[in-house]
């Protein structure tokens, strides 16, 4: 199972899905986390999975292919559409709380020059701590778990628990023994669940500053004086990507209902064949990036022969292409098609968007099928938003319960009061012995 996850996570990179676009480039370096001492390490297949394949002209070293053009096919022959406009979908609430915005500036300010360096102190939550550490299993320093200069933000949750926790309260200077135990599901089976040790040392703290007009300034470039107008711009920021969120989402819930009420009695195989030959370049590109011949590429790092390879493409993208199928049969029998100025303004957003510099170089660089056909599935989701029944979650919510939801939390709120009071033995809840322990990512 895990493999098939692996693998179907390359499948999307390779496939571009967003774009639909065709040519890669690939980066001619990988960077990767301190393994063990993170969370879960990467296994090879991640790390392959997490090497971006973008189609922006800007990248440090490009991997050229051969791009064959892209097939046509009448959707409709495959496709029989269920219902399709008049579906209502819930508009979830596109409110921004003033912690998301506390988390956006946090984040600036540590990425930013103005963060205070101390050489004496202590270590603090939200600190950066440049640290020196080693790690011994039975007084043996293993491998992955030793580094020197390494900056480790307090509370990101990058490493393993206990090891940021136990540095909160260090001087600067000092050295400390964490006595910590690695989960059992951690990905190096020497280190699942070993009882080990680390030796830290406290070098430096980078300490996020006072957020004042003077530093809002200056971590925005003098784009925003004070701290108002800077707030005030996260918070638009936050808001127009959650409306677009919850647009993705309305769509998704939209494709989910007409799939679920229509039927795919096959695929086209000049379109099989097409996504599996150019999901295999894509492959074939990794491995050249790591030096590696493809067969051995596949057994290192999927598992997998040529002939499993194969099968696994074609079965993942049938399931990919299926979306592709609903939308284009929908535009047949709607008779949607672009105009050209709907392709001439499309060639222009995707050369902003992938950083061409002009829809030219866009165009050139990609097959013309390959953007004709993700600028019409964009077409057809706004038919089908503008042909849906749109309501609003508090509305959603009054419509069931007769009240609004702000109304609804209210009652239950007197409603539970009420129940307490007139109790008269009151049990505390039963505690889970045990939670899910989080996997945060890797920091790379």
């Amino acid at each position: 199972m895990r493999k098939r996850n692996i693998f179907a996570a390359l499948v999307c990179s390779a496939c571009l899905a967003v774009s639909g676009m065709a040519s890669v480039a690939v980066a001619d370096e990988t960077e990767v986390g301190t393994e063990a001492v993170s969370e879960e390490p990467e296994s090879g297949a991640e790390e392959a999975a997490d090497a971006e394949m973008e189609t922006g002209a800007e990248t440090e070293a490009e991997t050229e292919m051969v791009v064959p053009e892209r097939p046509d096919y009448t959707a409709s022959d495959y496709v029989t559409l269920g219902e399709y406009k008049g579906l209502t979908v819930v508009r979830e609430a596109a409110e921004v709380s003033e912690e998301e915005i506390d988390q956006e500036i946090l984040f600036d300010l540590q990425n930013s020059d103005q963060m205070e360096t101390l050489t004496e102190g202590v270590v603090q939550e939200g600190d950066t701590a440049n640290i020196d550490y080693e790690g011994k299993k039975d007084g043996v320093a293993f491998d992955g778990g030793t580094a020197q200069g390494y900056d480790l933000t307090i509370g990101s949750g990058a490493f393993i628990d206990g090891f940021e926790d136990g540095l909160i309260g260090v001087a600067v200077g000092d050295t400390v023994d964490l006595p910590l135990t690695f989960p059992e599901n951690y990905g190096s089976e020497e280190l699942a669940g070993a009882d080990v040790v680390f030796t830290v040392t406290v070098n430096e703290i980078k300490r996020v500053p006072e957020l004042t007009d003077e530093v809002a300034n200056e971590v925005t470039g003098g784009e925003y004086p004070d701290v108002a107008s800077y707030r005030e711009s996260i918070r638009a920021t936050l808001a127009e990507e959650k409306e677009e969120q919850i647009e993705n989402n309305l769509v998704g819930d939209l494709l989910t209902q007409i799939a679920n009420t229509s039927e795919v009695s096959g695929y086209p195989q000049e379109m099989v064949d097409y996504n599996v030959a150019l999901l295999e370049q894509n492959y074939r590109s990794v491995a050249e990036m790591y030096s590696m011949e493809f067969e051995d590429f596949l057994e290192a790092y999927l598992e997998m022969t040529p002939d499993e390879f194969h099968e696994e493409a074609v079965m993942t993208c049938q399931e990919l292409l299926q979306q592709e199928m609903y939308l284009k049969a929908i535009a047949e029998a709607e008779g949607l098609d672009l105009t050209d100025e709907e392709y001439e303004a499309g060639t222009q957003r995707y050369a902003e968007q992938y950083g061409y510099e002009t829809p030219e170089e866009l165009i050139a660089a990609n097959d013309e099928g390959e953007i004709r056909i993700s600028l019409l599935q964009e077409k057809v989701m706004d038919f089908l938003l503008e042909n849906a029944n749109i309501v609003d979650a508090e509305a959603e919510t009054e419509s069931e319960t007769g009240f609004t939801g702000a109304e609804l939390a209210e009652e239950e709120a007197e409603s539970g009061t009420e129940d307490i009071t007139e109790s008269e033995d009151v049990t505390e809840p039963e505690t889970e012995s045990g939670t899910d322990e989080a996997e945060p990512e890797t920091e790379a």
